[in-house]
C-alpha cells in the first residue's frame, strides 16, 4: 500500500484525484493539504504539508504559490513529490531542479499519458519535416484556467523546438500586419465554457496540413496519470522524472544531453587517504570553481590518481589553486565536451555500458573521463568528435 498526501485537495483536480485514488486498491490517502477542510473528507486536512505526517509520496494539484511548502516537506521528510501544477516561473523551476538533487521529483506540464505521447510524436514530426513546414499550436481550456498559454502548449513547443536545436522563437497570438517568420512557432489560447483541455499541433505545408491532436474528455485522465506517476516514483533515487520515463521505462536509454567547453584535470601519485583528496577539492572550491565528474583509480603502493572535469574557462584558475595548495602540477586535457545518456530503464537493463562503449570504440571515439549512476552514464571526449558521437548514440539506442 502506498500512502499519499494530496496537496490542493479542495480544488477540482484535488477532488478528482481523491476519487481516483480511493478506487485504487494500491493507494491510501494519508491526508490532504489545503487552506481548510470541507468536513466531507474521510482523512485529515492540514494547511501545511509538514503537519500531515510521513507519506510515501505527495501529489500536488494546487497553485505555484504552494511550491515552497511542498519542497520544504519533501526535503525535510525525504518524500518524493509529484508536481502536477502549471504556471511555475523560471525561478520556481530552478528551485524544483535544485531539490531534485536530493529527492525524486516527478514534474511534467500534463499528467496525461496521451499528451506526453503527443509531445514525442510532434518532436519526431518536426525532425522529419525540418524547415519545410510552418508550425502552429492551438490550446483550448475552460474559462476558469488562469495561466495562458497552458503549460502543456509550452511543453509541446519545447519538444518541437528541441528538434530544431532550440532556434525557434515563440509567437503568442497574432495581430498587426507583419508576415509570419519561418523561425517561429505560433501559440494560441482559447478560454471558454467547461473545455477540459484540447491541444492541436499543425504542421502546415504548401499542399497539405498534418495535425497531431489530443482532446481530454474528463479531468480523470490527469488524475489517473498522477496516480501512475506516484506509483512509478516511489523508491526511485533522487532526480527529475517525467512521463517520458514511464512511457519508455522498458527502453534503456531515452535521453542524450551535451555540454561543450569542458576540460579534465588529473593529479597523479596522490597519497591514498581521504584527507589528501579533500585537500584537492578544498582548493578548487576556495577558488570558486564548480567540479562535475570525479574519478579515482584503485590504490597502488599507497598512491592514487584523481581526475575531475571542470568548465574549460576555469582551467587556469584551477591549476593555480592546486599548486598554491602544495599539490603537484596537474595534467590537463582541454577541448572536450560532455555527453550524458540517461533513461529510467537503465537500472533494470544490463549491457548498456557495453553497447555504449562498443559503438564509441567502433567509431574511434576515445574517452577522457567516465562516471555512472543507476540511470545515467556521462563521459567526456574530444569536442571535434561531438557530432559523430551524438549520431552514433542516437542510432544505437534509437533516441
Amino acid at each position: 500500500m502506498i500512502n499519499i498526501i494530496i496537496s490542493g485537495i479542495n480544488g477540482q483536480m484535488g477532488q478528482t484525484l481523491s476519487r481516483v485514488a480511493q478506487r485504487d486498491g494500491e493507494i491510501n490517502i494519508l491526508a490532504g493539504v489545503d487552506v481548510a477542510s470541507t468536513g466531507r473528507e474521510s482523512f485529515p486536512v492540514f494547511e501545511h504539508p509538514c503537519d500531515a505526517g510521513q507519506a510515501d509520496v505527495l501529489i500536488d494539484f494546487s497553485r505555484p504559490a504552494a511550491l515552497g511548502k511542498l519542497l520544504e516537506y519533501g526535503l525535510k521528510k525525504n518524500v518524493p513529490l509529484v508536481l502536477a501544477t502549471t504556471g511555475y516561473s523560471d525561478k520556481d523551476k530552478q528551485a524544483i531542479r535544485d531539490a531534485s538533487a536530493h529527492i525524486p521529483i516527478f514534474f511534467v506540464a500534463n499528467m496525461s499519458l496521451g499528451v506526453n505521447l503527443q509531445m514525442d510524436l510532434c518532436k519526431q514530426a518536426a525532425g522529419f519535416f525540418g524547415q519545410s513546414v510552418d508550425i502552429e499550436i492551438i490550446e483550448k481550456h475552460h474559462n476558469k484556467k488562469v495561466d495562458s498559454p497552458s503549460g502543456t502548449a509550452l511543453a509541446l513547443a519545447d519538444s518541437i523546438n528541441a528538434a530544431y536545436e532550440n532556434t525557434l522563437e515563440y509567437k503568442y497570438g497574432r495581430s498587426g500586419y507583419s508576415p509570419r517568420q519561418q523561425d517561429e512557432i505560433g501559440i494560441h489560447s482559447v478560454r471558454g465554457g467547461s473545455i477540459v483541455g484540447e491541444h492541436q499541433v499543425l504542421f502546415i505545408k504548401d499542399d497539405e496540413i498534418i495535425e497531431i491532436n489530443h482532446f481530454a474528455q474528463s479531468k480523470e485522465v490527469f488524475a489517473v496519470g498522477a496516480v501512475r506517476a506516484a506509483k512509478f516514483i516511489v523508491g526511485r533515487p533522487a532526480g527529475m522524472y517525467t512521463m517520458h520515463d514511464i512511457i519508455y521505462e522498458n527502453r534503456a536509454v531515452t535521453n542524450l544531453s551535451v555540454e561543450t567547453g569542458q576540460a579534465t584535470v588529473t593529479l597523479s601519485g596522490i597519497a591514498h587517504n581521504t584527507g589528501e583528496t579533500a585537500k584537492i577539492f578544498d582548493a578548487v572550491a576556495a577558488a570558486g570553481i564548480s567540479v562535475d565528474i570525479i574519478t579515482q583509480t584503485a590504490p597502488k603502493d599507497g598512491l592514487v590518481d584523481v581526475c575531475f572535469s571542470i568548465p574549460e574557462k576555469a582551467l587556469e584558475d584551477t591549476a593555480k589553486a592546486l599548486v598554491s595548495a602544495g599539490l603537484p602540477e596537474p595534467s590537463i586535457m582541454s577541448g572536450l565536451c560532455k555527453l550524458t545518456v540517461a533513461g529510467a530503464g537503465m537500472e533494470r537493463r544490463h549491457g548498456v555500458a557495453a553497447r555504449l562503449f562498443g559503438t564509441l570504440a567502433k567509431n574511434g571515439i576515445d574517452l577522457a573521463i567516465v562516471t555512472t549512476s543507476e540511470m545515467k552514464i556521462s563521459f567526456c571526449t574530444d569536442q571535434d568528435r561531438l557530432e559523430t558521437a551524438k549520431r552514433i548514440i542516437i542510432d544505437e539506442f534509437n533516441i
